[in-house]
């Protein structure tokens, strides 16, 4: 019984605090009964679209790769990101008889859950913490206030797999120095296979971790010495076989997602360097944490205002780190490199501790200047990116990390008030009170409610008018309000629509403004170009059909 009990107390530990800190990053959802939610009109209706997509998709009714928004158009889900483990755990939740907008926040509450378990079981199996030094890791990394701030870009949820894989990896790993065959296949598949996901659920974080591991890795050759790298190279010859099975499944995996964005990246191309070089973080950027961050908020939003007044005080760049964690990581990288000579010290702390550094250097930018230009240009992938300041986002995870790691090992160092007290300092700092909710689910559902079933002889639909809710400016309202809802609908009723928008649209495709005169012409030149036949029109603003595509304000 002693035993059980021993077993039992780190999963219900991990239970609670999982649970407690999950439930404060939705909290405003929570106390507002899901009334209000995280997605907005913007670029959260195209997520919506996309999950409602792979609700299709897991019923039968529609293709992987083909959306019903673009239409005709093919891969269309190549336009942007796939949001496929969102999806997978959505379709659970609407099967069950949820509605998409809860659907949606549920599924990133799961994701949010993952982070949590994977941060913890990250700090106990590689990092070697201590059970509540693991938990706190974990609290941090899933409260992080930078993705609490972003968090309306869904995509960025995805960060959640970056602890699990380091999980695996680590795995992947130890079976291969220790010369365990099975054990390399299997955790070398289930790396892949994540890895899999992962890349067709957001590009973002998915590259953000092939570009940190991998300059990690060179650190770690590089600095390991002649006996490791030896080492290595005799285990990697001994385990040819898993490794080259490994190496075809990892081909084999990704082949969807090769074959979604690919073909994308051919047809479109891909971000200009100047916008990626626009979204760089500054060095003010590093500890720009919002005006909402309950702690520093105010001191960094005045700091920023007399430094640099014409910076804009949130945005794609409130993506840095509270002061307490960066001070101490700070004294982290300073700690391991007086002592990079030692054998205490394991080998992959001092490479992370130098690729944070390294990489993080790459994407600031000075005075109109970033190492980025280098990356861009010469990083499979990199050109795919364009808020880059997301990258501060990823390095939340590995530097909550190896700070706590430095707390751990110097604990018996420091006065027990002042450990505690620095701890608490580590959480509260992560809380925000300025959450990215803008979604009224209640309105959303009741006008979901209005769209009447279309005219039998309607194959496919465009919006004729936009809701008469305007966006914030008639440019944004012109290219999102029409496009979004009606990629919704189109998933909604799997009625497919020419309308869409995404990070890329299909070319010749122009369907913007339904109030400017020549938007009638664009949907009639585009519908003539791709043979689409059976058109309707759908006015968003009276919630009427009109079987005659040509009529301006349909009325039926």
């Amino acid at each position: 019984m002693q035993n059980f009990f021993k077993t039992a107390r780190p999963v219900l530990l991990v239970t609670i605090f999982c649970v407690l800190s999950v439930s404060a990053f939705f909290r405003y959802q929570i106390e507002n009964h899901f009334t209000h939610l995280l997605t907005d009109r913007f670029d959260g209706m195209i997520v919506l679209a996309i999950l409602e997509h792979w609700h299709n998709v897991f019923r039968g009714n529609s293709s992987w790769s083909q959306t019903n928004f673009f239409y005709p158009v093919p891969g269309t889900l190549g336009y942007q990101d796939a949001y496929l483990a969102n999806g997978v755990f959505y379709s659970c939740f609407r099967s069950l008889g949820v509605d998409p907008f809860l659907a949606s926040e549920l599924a990133n509450m799961v994701l949010r859950s993952i982070a949590f378990v994977g941060a913890y079981l990250a700090s106990r199996r590689v990092f070697g913490l201590g059970l509540y030094w693991a938990l706190l890791s974990a609290i941090l990394f899933t409260l992080s206030n930078a993705s609490f701030v972003q968090a309306n870009h869904v995509q960025l949820f995805s960060i959640c797999f970056a602890p699990l894989m380091v999980v695996l990896l680590h795995g992947t790993t130890a079976a291969l120095l220790a010369d365990r065959r099975r054990a390399l296949l299997a955790w070398g598949l289930a790396s892949t296979l994540i890895y899999a996901i992962w890349l067709m659920t957001g590009y973002y974080m998915a590259w953000y971790f092939l570009y940190f591991t991998g300059v990690t890795l060179v650190i770690l050759v590089v600095i390991a010495g002649k006996t490791e790298r030896q080492r290595l190279w005799i285990a990697i010859r001994r385990q040819s076989t898993p490794i080259l099975v490994v190496a075809v499944a990892t081909i084999v995996m990704n082949l969807p997602f090769l074959s979604t964005y690919l073909p994308k990246v051919a047809e479109t191309g891909q971000q200009p360097y100047g916008v990626a070089l626009s979204m760089t973080p500054s060095l003010l950027d590093i500890p720009n944490v919002g005006p909402g961050n309950w702690l520093w908020g105010d001191l960094i939003t005045g700091l920023r205002h007399m430094i640099a007044p014409d910076l804009p005080p949130a945005g794609e760049n409130t993506s840095g780190m509270p002061l307490v964690l960066l001070f101490l990581f700070g004294c982290t990288a300073v700690w391991v490199w007086q002592r990079r000579s030692s054998r205490d010290i394991p080998l992959l702390t001092k490479a992370m501790v130098v690729a944070v550094l390294l990489t993080w250097a790459t994407v600031i930018h000075i005075r109109g200047h970033s190492l980025w230009f280098l990356i861009y240009h010469l990083v499979p992938g990199a050109k795919s990116l364009r808020a880059v300041a997301r990258y501060q986002i990823f390095l939340t995870g590995p530097v909550i990390a190896l700070t706590l790691q430095y707390l751990y090992w110097n604990a018996r160092k420091v006065f027990a008030p002042i450990l505690v007290l620095i701890c608490i300092l580590l959480v509260v700092e992560q809380v925000n009170i300025t959450p990215a909710i803008s979604m009224n689910r209640e309105e959303e559902l009741a006008r979901l409610r209005l769209v009447p079933q279309p005219p039998a002889n309607c194959k496919v639909f465009f919006a004729s008018a936009s809701r008469p809710e305007k966006l914030y400016s008639t440019a944004l309202n012109d290219v999102y309000s029409h496009n979004v809802d009606s990629m919704f609908i189109a998933e909604y009723l799997d009625l497919p629509t020419m309308n869409g928008f995404g990070a890329f649209v299909p070319p010749g495709w122009n369907l913007i403004g339904p109030d400017r005169p020549d938007y009638l012409q664009n949907v009639e030149s585009f519908a003539e170009a791709h043979d689409v036949t059976g058109l309707c029109g759908l006015n968003l603003r009276t919630m009427r059909w009109n079987a005659d595509p040509k009529l301006p304000n349909p009325s039926l």
